[in-house]
């Protein structure tokens, strides 16, 4: 069964568009007439590109946004943790959709689902909205006979996610646009109100204060190379972006990043917490534990804790304790370290391993606070610098030319 998207006409002539599912498109036209509509156009759901990873199945480039998917694995888990039936389940959700994007991948999934697929195969049809992640968690929790509990602690864990990484945003936004706004301010007061006000002083044929003669120099320089300034960012930016995507630079700009005080802390903390945190719900899963650091190193984006991720996954594959292939790559925290070595010895490793995240999730949580707090009064300070030493320049010329007059 697929899933078609249609345009069609009712008897009044009116056009109406909306998804139905059927065999195929003949099927499809003929339940559309059924309904008393004319089809006009019925097409597959989503775009279709080949796919190598998942034969016989054409993956969709269709997305979720991005708070959707946790909704969704929440109000799924609810649903069948109320006894609904899978399908019928995918059904309700489908049925209180308020977006097409979100009907059109639940649509499809369920006459995968209809088909007699597993939820997961369904899900491997967008990868784009559900990740390897989500796909390997819910293979997992249907293997076990566990798909609530594994769904339950899904969300919780994309939801967290997704908190710190607002919180990330959130912590560099009011600084920013502080910054920004003074800059866009003091580079329009030196290229159009500077030059005027100096004109007053330099005809006088009085010598200038050094900070007077460094703002003059300033504004001239901003006057006639500012435009190519910008210009130079806006290259330096997009140059950087792109090399980015090459990763000798990407290895070496991330290394940079693990040693910049606090900074570096905080991301490797933060990339601490999204490793233990999906190796703790992959084991918990019955997920085997070699397969589980596999998919939880993607969840990684700093490449150097991805190395040490990909180096913690090949000892263990050769024996090692994970705790023990953990402290070997010198890339986690202690802490993180330590509670991993409790769970081992005590056999409760799926238990510490959450433990630890939110330990870790804590920490990062804290360290940014800390952060917002410096950023903030230092963004003001920066700012009161720049209008300060504006006012001087400007003032301190009045003050030496009404002394001489004196």
């Amino acid at each position: 069964m697929e899933a078609f998207e249609y345009t069609s006409l009712d008897q009044a002539g009116k056009q109406k568009k909306g998804i139905i599912q059927a065999e195929n498109e003949k099927q499809a036209r003929q339940l559309l007439r059924d309904r008393l509509l004319t089809p006009v156009h019925i097409s597959l759901v989503g775009e279709s590109v080949p796919s190598t990873e998942i034969p016989g199945v054409r993956q969709q480039r269709l997305s979720l946004k991005k708070a959707e998917l946790p909704l969704f694995i929440r109000q799924l888990a609810t649903l069948i943790q109320a006894g609904l039936p899978l399908d019928e389940a995918l059904q309700t959700l489908i049925e209180q959709s308020e977006h097409r994007n979100t009907e059109r991948i639940l649509t499809t999934i369920h006459a995968k689902v209809m088909e007699g697929q597993s939820l997961a195969a369904a899900m491997r049809i967008f990868p784009r909205a559900f990740d390897e992640l989500v796909a390997t968690s819910v293979e997992a929790g249907e293997q076990s006979g566990h798909l609530q509990a594994v769904l339950l602690q899904l969300a919780d864990y994309l939801e967290t996610r997704d908190d710190m990484e607002k919180q990330s945003t959130s912590a560099l936004i009011y600084p920013l646009i502080l910054v920004m706004t003074a800059v866009a301010v003091v580079a329009g007061l030196m290229v159009y109100i500077v030059p005027k006000v100096i004109q007053v002083f330099e005809s006088t044929q009085v010598q200038l204060p050094v900070m007077t003669r460094v703002l003059i120099n300033v504004s001239d320089f901003l006057a006639v190379y500012g435009w190519y300034l910008l210009l130079g960012i806006g290259v330096l930016l997009v140059a950087f972006l792109a090399l980015q995507k090459h990763p000798p630079f990407q290895l070496g700009w991330h290394r940079l990043v693990l040693k910049l005080p606090l900074i570096g802390r905080l991301v490797r903390t933060a990339q601490a917490a999204r490793f233990t945190r999906t190796l703790g719900i992959l084991t918990q899963s019955a997920v085997p534990i070699v397969q589980a650091l596999s998919l939880s190193r993607q969840v990684v984006s700093n490449q150097v804790m991805k190395q040490a991720c990909e180096q913690t996954a090949s000892a263990v594959r050769e024996g090692s304790g994970l705790a023990r292939a953990m402290q070997n790559t010198g890339a986690f925290p202690p802490l993180s370290i330590k509670l991993v070595h409790s769970g081992e010895q005590s056999g409760q490793l799926s238990q510490m391993l959450e433990r630890t995240a939110k330990v870790q999730e804590k920490d990062v949580e804290n360290k940014l606070k800390t952060l917002i707090g410096a950023l903030q009064p230092l963004a003001i300070l920066f700012v009161g610098m720049m209008v300060l030493f504006i006012v001087l320049a400007m003032l301190l010329p009045i003050f030496q030319i009404n002394s001489i007059i004196n």
